[in-house]
């Protein structure tokens, strides 16, 4: 009898946790590193749930940007070019989650586009790519407003003519406001 009553108030502590972080909209904000080049960059996105009745599911439609940046160096006897490479990618993409608790494990597909621009000294690249992408991560609810996540994404690129990047993998690490 002890038992069914741990076992029923566990399940009573976390489903009012689960209810009260029930927020119809999110922003974030995400420091993200790549597979390919430039590595690191950061990430910014925006989340607006539906279908907020449903207990314990969490599904959501969300808009996202990231930023990646390098400078690359080749030195060559007396000559040196310097390289700069800009990444910026744009999507959208649709999630579902489920509430368990303090955390909120979720899987996701979207599409987005890639802009590649290259700017060698003398000769400038720009290069644009369409991508389709899956991911998934864990959300953690700390408080009600503020949720750290952790996020792990791959991208299929399909029409980047000079670049010759097949996936490219991601891992973000940021948090998210929700209101």
């Amino acid at each position: 009898m002890k038992k069914v009553f741990v076992t029923f108030g566990l399940i009573f502590l976390l489903i009012p946790i689960a209810n009260t972080v029930n927020a119809q909209f999110a922003i974030g904000a995400s420091y993200e590193v790549r597979s390919e080049d430039p590595k690191n960059g950061f990430g910014f996105r925006m989340e607006k749930g539906f279908l907020e009745g449903v207990p314990l599911l969490d599904l959501g439609l969300r808009a996202h940007f990231s930023y990646f940046n390098e400078t690359n160096e080749l030195s060559l006897d007396d000559q040196s070019i310097s390289t700069e490479i800009d990444v910026y990618d744009y999507g959208l993409a649709l999630l579902g989650g489920v509430k368990l608790g303090l955390v909120k494990p979720y899987v996701g597909l979207g599409v987005g586009n890639q802009q590649f621009k290259f700017d060698p000294e003398e000769v400038v690249g720009d290069e644009s790519s369409f991508y389709w992408n899956g991911f998934g991560g864990a959300e953690i609810t700390l408080l009600p407003l503020f949720n750290p996540f952790i996020e792990y994404r791959i991208a299929h690129l399909t029409s980047a003519d000079d670049i010759d990047i097949d996936n490219i993998s991601r891992l973000a690490i940021g948090f998210n406001l929700r209101f």
